[in-house]
């Protein structure tokens, strides 16, 4: 048996468990979602914009537009000005080591 059969065995039920709790936020996730939904249209249909009470503060914020840079294609369109930029104006961010879990 190697290492990962072993690991795998070892913790098959942490797993189990946290395969099982990600389908829960998710179900969660989508009745906060239409709930949210519910609440928008209702103010909406009352001309209510913000509401303040003992349960919650819900604010309707309206549409809006905003404009950036898209890195992407300017480092494919002008790749010598995009390393140039980069050279003047480098900002670094560390990120603290994590686990990434993909359930299935």
């Amino acid at each position: 048996m190697n290492e990962l059969t072993e690991f795998e065995q070892a913790n098959l039920v942490l797993m189990t468990k946290l395969a099982q709790s990600e389908q829960l936020v998710r179900e969660v996730k989508e009745m906060q979602e239409g709930y949210k939904r519910e609440l928008k249209n209702a103010m909406e249909k009352y001309n209510i914009k913000s509401i303040d009470n003992d349960l919650v503060k819900v604010t309707v914020v309206p549409e809006s537009e905003s404009t950036t840079v898209d890195l992407k294609t300017f480092k494919e369109k002008e790749p010598d000005e995009y390393d140039a930029l980069l050279a003047d104006y480098p900002k670094v961010v560390k990120r603290s080591s994590y686990v990434r879990i993909k359930v299935k």
